[in-house]
C-alpha cells in the first residue's frame, strides 16, 4: 500500500561523472558464502527454506523465492540479512524487478516479538528441521502487518542481460517507535557490488493470523 509514487529515469550505460571506490559497503560483513552450496543446502554459514503458497497470506508474493538466512552467526535485532533467488531454477532476477525485490525481506519487527516463528533465531532450527523433512517452512502468517507508507529505490547497477540467479539483501533499522518503522536496503550482487538502494518507512498493525497446516489440494467434484 503505498500513498503516491514519483519516477525519475535515466540512461545507466551513458551516465558519466566523478566515482570513487567505497572499501566498506556494508557496517559488518555478513557470513562468507559459497553459491554453489548455497545451492545444494550445503554451505554451513547459511540455511535456506521457502514457504508454502496460501490464496490468503499476504506472504504470498514471497512464496516465489527461496531465502536463505543466517545459520549460526546473529546480526542484531534490527538486522535483516539474506540471500535469495528464485523457488524455481530456470527464473531470474532482472533490473525491472528491482523495484519488487526490494520490497520481499523479513521484517525485523519479528526479532523484537517473543512469539514469532520469524525470529532471526528460530529460523535456522525450523528451516533445518524443513529441510530434514524435504518440506517447505510453515508460516503463512507475521506477527503484524507491515503497509508501506513510503518507499524510495536508487538503482545503481543494472544486472546482466541474461539475469541474475543470486541476490545480497540487508535491511537496517534504525527507529522502531509508535507503530512505525524505517528500513535501509542494500541489494548486493553475488559479488557483493551495489545494485540498488532503497528507503522505506512502513506502519506496524495488526495481521490476519492463518493456521500453519500444510494445505491438501482441493479435490475435483465428480
Amino acid at each position: 500500500m503505498l500513498n503516491g509514487s514519483n519516477s525519475r529515469n535515466t540512461n545507466l550505460d551513458t551516465e558519466k561523472g566523478i566515482s570513487y571506490p567505497n572499501p566498506k559497503i556494508l557496517d559488518g560483513q555478513p557470513p562468507p558464502a559459497d553459491l554453489e552450496k548455497l545451492a545444494n543446502q550445503t554451505d554451513p554459514n547459511w540455511i535456506g527454506y521457502s514457504i508454502p503458497w496460501h490464496s490468503h497470506s499476504f506472504l504470498k508474493g514471497i512464496s516465489h523465492y527461496q531465502y536463505f538466512s543466517p545459520a549460526k552467526s546473529l546480526t542484531p535485532a534490527n538486522i535483516t540479512d539474506v540471500w535469495i533467488r528464485f523457488a524455481t531454477a530456470d527464473q531470474k532476477f532482472t533490473t525491472e524487478m528491482l523495484g519488487s525485490v526490494a520490497d520481499h525481506w523479513r521484517r525485523m519487527i519479528e526479532n523484537y516479538t517473543p512469539n514469532s516463528v520469524w525470529r532471526h533465531d528460530v529460523i535456522p532450527d525450523r528451516a533445518a528441521e524443513a529441510l530434514k523433512k524435504r518440506q517447505q517452512i510453515l508460516g503463512y502468517s507475521t506477527s503484524y502487518g507491515y503497509p508501506t507508507l513510503s518507499m524510495h529505490l536508487e538503482i545503481k547497477k543494472k544486472l546482466p542481460a541474461e539475469g541474475a540467479e543470486w541476490l545480497f539483501m540487508r535491511a537496517r533499522s534504525t527507529v522502531i517507535k509508535n507503530g512505525r518503522f524505517d528500513a535501509e536496503i542494500v541489494i548486493l550482487d553475488k559479488n557483493l557490488e551495489v545494485v540498488a538502494l532503497s528507503h522505506q518507512v512502513s506502519l506496524i498493525t495488526k495481521s490476519m493470523q492463518i493456521p500453519d497446516k500444510p494445505r491438501r489440494p482441493k479435490q475435483s467434484r465428480l
